[in-house]
Protein backbone atom coordinates (compact mmCIF):
# COMPACT_ATOMS: atom_id res chain seq x y z
CA UNK A 1 0.00 0.00 0.00
CA UNK A 2 2.87 2.39 0.78
CA UNK A 3 4.39 1.78 -2.61
CA UNK A 4 1.08 2.52 -4.33
CA UNK A 5 0.80 5.76 -2.40
CA UNK A 6 4.36 6.64 -3.42
CA UNK A 7 3.56 5.94 -7.06
CA UNK A 8 0.41 8.03 -6.80
CA UNK A 9 2.40 10.90 -5.25
CA UNK A 10 4.98 10.68 -8.01
CA UNK A 11 2.23 10.62 -10.63
CA UNK A 12 0.58 13.57 -8.98
CA UNK A 13 3.81 15.55 -8.86
CA UNK A 14 4.52 14.85 -12.49
CA UNK A 15 0.94 15.64 -13.47
CA UNK A 16 0.99 18.97 -11.69
CA UNK A 17 4.31 19.85 -13.29
CA UNK A 18 2.95 18.94 -16.70
CA UNK A 19 -0.24 20.88 -16.07
CA UNK A 20 1.63 23.99 -15.02
CA UNK A 21 3.86 23.84 -18.07
CA UNK A 22 0.86 23.13 -20.29
CA UNK A 23 -1.07 26.00 -18.69
CA UNK A 24 1.72 28.37 -19.60
CA UNK A 25 1.85 26.96 -23.15
CA UNK A 26 -1.97 26.70 -23.43
CA UNK A 27 -1.76 23.23 -25.03
CA UNK A 28 -4.36 20.56 -24.39
CA UNK A 29 -3.33 17.99 -21.74
CA UNK A 30 -2.04 14.60 -22.87
CA UNK A 31 -4.13 11.47 -22.41
CA UNK A 32 -2.08 10.39 -19.39
CA UNK A 33 -2.58 13.76 -17.77
CA UNK A 34 -6.33 13.45 -18.41
CA UNK A 35 -6.38 10.07 -16.73
CA UNK A 36 -4.39 11.40 -13.82
CA UNK A 37 -6.76 14.33 -13.51
CA UNK A 38 -9.54 11.80 -12.86
CA UNK A 39 -7.48 10.28 -10.05
CA UNK A 40 -6.41 13.73 -8.88
CA UNK A 41 -4.24 14.65 -5.95
CA UNK A 42 -5.64 15.22 -2.53
CA UNK A 43 -5.00 18.37 -0.55
CA UNK A 44 -3.15 16.33 2.04
CA UNK A 45 -0.77 15.00 -0.57
CA UNK A 46 -0.18 18.48 -1.96
CA UNK A 47 0.59 19.80 1.50
CA UNK A 48 2.96 16.95 2.38
CA UNK A 49 4.77 16.73 -0.93
CA UNK A 50 5.58 19.88 -2.86
CA UNK A 51 5.13 19.67 -6.61
CA UNK A 52 8.06 18.73 -8.79
CA UNK A 53 8.43 21.68 -11.15
CA UNK A 54 11.13 20.14 -13.32
CA UNK A 55 9.96 16.76 -14.69
CA UNK A 56 12.34 15.39 -17.28
CA UNK A 57 11.73 12.64 -19.82
CA UNK A 58 13.90 10.42 -17.66
CA UNK A 59 11.55 11.10 -14.73
CA UNK A 60 8.61 10.05 -16.90
CA UNK A 61 10.47 6.92 -17.98
CA UNK A 62 11.27 6.08 -14.36
CA UNK A 63 7.66 6.69 -13.39
CA UNK A 64 6.39 4.45 -16.17
CA UNK A 65 8.88 1.78 -15.15
CA UNK A 66 7.72 2.00 -11.53
CA UNK A 67 4.10 1.72 -12.61
CA UNK A 68 4.97 -1.32 -14.71
CA UNK A 69 6.84 -2.90 -11.79
CA UNK A 70 3.94 -2.21 -9.45
CA UNK A 71 1.46 -3.66 -11.94
CA UNK A 72 3.71 -6.69 -12.40
CA UNK A 73 3.86 -7.24 -8.62
CA UNK A 74 0.11 -6.86 -8.34
CA UNK A 75 -0.39 -9.44 -11.10
CA UNK A 76 2.06 -11.80 -9.37
CA UNK A 77 0.27 -11.34 -6.05
CA UNK A 78 -3.10 -11.99 -7.72
CA UNK A 79 -1.75 -15.09 -9.44
CA UNK A 80 -0.29 -16.36 -6.19
CA UNK A 81 -3.55 -15.67 -4.36
CA UNK A 82 -5.45 -17.50 -7.10
CA UNK A 83 -3.08 -20.49 -6.88
CA UNK A 84 -3.48 -20.56 -3.10
CA UNK A 85 -7.25 -20.41 -3.48
CA UNK A 86 -7.12 -23.35 -5.89
CA UNK A 87 -4.92 -25.32 -3.46
CA UNK A 88 -7.30 -24.55 -0.60
CA UNK A 89 -10.29 -25.66 -2.67
CA UNK A 90 -8.50 -28.88 -3.63
CA UNK A 91 -7.60 -29.48 0.00
CA UNK A 92 -11.20 -28.87 1.07
CA UNK A 93 -12.42 -31.27 -1.61
CA UNK A 94 -10.02 -33.94 -0.35
CA UNK A 95 -11.10 -33.33 3.24
CA UNK A 96 -14.75 -33.64 2.19
CA UNK A 97 -13.98 -36.89 0.38
CA UNK A 98 -12.08 -38.22 3.38
CA UNK A 99 -14.94 -37.26 5.68
CA UNK A 100 -17.43 -38.98 3.38
CA UNK A 101 -15.28 -42.13 3.34
CA UNK A 102 -14.91 -41.96 7.12
CA UNK A 103 -18.67 -41.57 7.59
CA UNK A 104 -19.29 -44.51 5.27
CA UNK A 105 -16.82 -46.60 7.25
CA UNK A 106 -18.47 -45.58 10.51
CA UNK A 107 -21.90 -46.52 9.17
CA UNK A 108 -20.55 -49.87 7.92
CA UNK A 109 -18.87 -50.55 11.28
CA UNK A 110 -22.04 -49.62 13.17
CA UNK A 111 -24.10 -51.89 10.90
CA UNK A 112 -21.59 -54.71 11.36
CA UNK A 113 -21.63 -54.22 15.13
CA UNK A 114 -25.43 -54.27 15.10
CA UNK A 115 -25.39 -57.51 13.09
CA UNK A 116 -22.93 -59.06 15.53
CA UNK A 117 -25.05 -57.93 18.47
CA UNK A 118 -28.18 -59.42 16.91
CA UNK A 119 -26.44 -62.71 16.19
CA UNK A 120 -24.90 -62.88 19.65
CA UNK A 121 -28.30 -62.18 21.23
CA UNK A 122 -29.81 -65.01 19.17
CA UNK A 123 -26.94 -67.34 20.09
CA UNK A 124 -27.31 -66.46 23.77
CA UNK A 125 -31.05 -67.17 23.66
CA UNK A 126 -30.43 -70.50 21.92
CA UNK A 127 -27.69 -71.39 24.41
CA UNK A 128 -29.96 -70.44 27.30
CA UNK A 129 -32.74 -72.63 25.90
CA UNK A 130 -30.30 -75.54 25.51
CA UNK A 131 -29.08 -75.05 29.08
CA UNK A 132 -32.68 -75.14 30.35
CA UNK A 133 -33.39 -78.27 28.30
CA UNK A 134 -30.19 -79.91 29.58
CA UNK A 135 -31.09 -79.03 33.17
CA UNK A 136 -34.57 -80.51 32.70
CA UNK A 137 -33.12 -83.69 31.20
CA UNK A 138 -30.59 -83.88 34.04
CA UNK A 139 -33.41 -83.57 36.62
CA UNK A 140 -35.42 -86.21 34.79
CA UNK A 141 -32.37 -88.49 34.61
CA UNK A 142 -31.68 -87.96 38.32
CA UNK A 143 -35.30 -88.80 39.09
CA UNK A 144 -35.09 -92.00 37.06
CA UNK A 145 -31.74 -92.91 38.59
CA UNK A 146 -33.21 -92.34 42.01
CA UNK A 147 -36.20 -94.59 41.19
CA UNK A 148 -33.89 -97.26 39.78
CA UNK A 149 -31.66 -97.02 42.80
CA UNK A 150 -34.63 -97.34 45.13
CA UNK A 151 -36.03 -100.26 43.14
CA UNK A 152 -32.69 -102.09 43.22
CA UNK A 153 -32.28 -101.41 46.91
CA UNK A 154 -35.84 -102.58 47.64
CA UNK A 155 -35.50 -105.72 45.55
CA UNK A 156 -32.21 -106.74 47.14
CA UNK A 157 -33.52 -105.91 50.59
CA UNK A 158 -36.62 -108.02 49.94
CA UNK A 159 -34.51 -110.96 48.74
CA UNK A 160 -32.27 -110.67 51.82
CA UNK A 161 -35.34 -110.67 54.09
CA UNK A 162 -36.75 -113.74 52.31
CA UNK A 163 -33.47 -115.51 52.76
CA UNK A 164 -33.26 -114.54 56.34
CA UNK A 165 -36.80 -115.69 57.00
CA UNK A 166 -36.33 -118.87 55.15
Amino acid sequence: MDQIEKIMRDLTKDFEAERQTSDTKQTPPSSLAGILRVIGPTDRQNAEFPLNQHATPQDWSDLIERVRNAAHRVREAEAEAHEQEIRVRELLDRVREDMTVAHDRIRAAESHAQDIQTRSDALLKAADARVKDAEERARSAEAWLSKISMTITEEFAAKDEKRLTA
